[in-house]
């Protein structure tokens, strides 16, 4: 039995993550060594599968498909930068995503149908819908964050549509991880 790692995500707008991307680019010099996310890697995930038997992979895309159709197509924005763990040494830096709760409704609705499929237990924490964009190497300060914090104030760019989803293989390497489209789902 062969497994591949795979999540649903939502894509950024070339031209979102390219801002993204050079305001990290910015940033990178004046914070402390972090592992960046590639501007082509940035999206929204939904649900994380982790390693997952690729026969699974039809039955799959049979749960999840309905869930992203249920969902018309979404305006999300870009909304301002964070870290997690909130109030205490970050570990990891984002950018925010705002798409109301028709966003929250859809990551509920696709995360649900896809442990139900999978025969994992749902994951009960509340969704923040960000999209990672660095990993210290050490945990950030207070000083480190409000930085990041800072470069992303306003947002970025205006709303964009997202009209599908996507499960996306994720592979894993010492040159950082690479993402391919398995299949797109239509909202």
């Amino acid at each position: 039995m062969t497994a591949v790692r795979l999540f649903l995500a939502l894509d950024l707008p070339e031209e979102h993550r390219a801002e993204i991307g050079r305001r990290a680019a910015r940033l990178e010099g004046d914070l402390p060594p972090a592992r960046w996310v590639p501007p082509d890697n940035l999206h929204l995930t939904l649900a994380f599968l982790g390693d997952t038997a690729e026969e699974a992979v039809p039955g799959l895309l049979a749960a999840v498909t309905p869930a992203f159709a249920g969902c018309g197509p979404l305006e999300l924005r870009v909304t301002g930068a964070g870290t997690f763990p909130p109030g205490r040494p970050a570990r990891i830096g984002w950018v925010g995503i705002d798409g109301g709760t028709a966003l929250l409704d859809l990551q509920r609705r696709v995360a649900e149908a896809a442990a139900h499929r999978l025969g994992l237990e749902p994951d009960r924490r509340p969704f923040h819908p960000h999209v990672t964009l660095a990993r210290p190497r050490r945990p950030w300060n207070r000083r480190a964050s409000e930085a990041l914090t800072r470069a992303f104030e306003g947002g970025v760019g205006g709303p964009f549509p997202a009209a599908e989803g996507v499960l996306y293989r994720s592979e894993l390497s010492p040159r950082g991880a690479r993402y391919t489209a398995v299949e797109r789902l239509p909202l």
